[in-house]
């Protein structure tokens, strides 16, 4: 399914994604979003259109166990506004790496921000309010990825303040 990463894990990103392409994503990709994806990547092998992007109708999806982050790339560009949507899912799991580094990898931990701090739009609450329903107790580290994926400076801050 998915090539050897381990030659190129740090090379930038340009590794080999499940369908043999380099990463498609990156050309989307805002200068605040390409230098969180530098420092994520130092942490967190980046991967496209993998597996579970095959199972699922996610965006974007990450591994603690295996330190593997999916972008579903496909499935975006498939859903339209492909520039938005990519970085808002890099950003999106960018903060999940975060929650991870703060605990070592050994699954995550939310910051602590209070929730009532984390206004959504309509539509973010709706996606989490269907993201609650298939993974119940995650409610507040999703709700702080909801709340940051517009929102880079405070992404490049928790990544740095958590995972360096």
């Amino acid at each position: 399914m998915l090539t050897t990463h381990s030659d190129c894990f740090g090379c930038d990103g340009l590794i080999q994604s499940g369908s043999s392409n380099t990463m498609d994503y990156v050309a989307y990709l805002t200068p605040a979003a390409m230098e969180i994806r530098q420092l994520v990547q130092q942490k967190i092998r980046i991967i496209e259109n993998s597996s579970i992007c095959k199972k699922t109708t996610y965006f974007g999806y990450i591994d603690t166990r295996k330190r593997e982050l999916s972008i579903c790339t496909a499935r975006i560009i498939a859903f339209g506004d492909a520039a938005r949507h990519i970085n808002e899912t890099l950003l999106h799991e960018s903060v999940h790496v975060a929650q991870a580094c703060k605990t070592g990898f050994r699954g995550m931990r939310a910051f602590g921000i209070n929730s009532s701090a984390l206004v959504l739009t309509a539509s973010r609450e709706q996606d989490l309010k269907t993201f609650d329903r298939v993974y119940r107790n995650n409610k507040a580290l999703e709700r702080e990825a909801f709340w940051m994926e517009d929102k880079p400076n405070e992404v490049l801050y928790v990544v740095n303040k958590y995972c360096f």
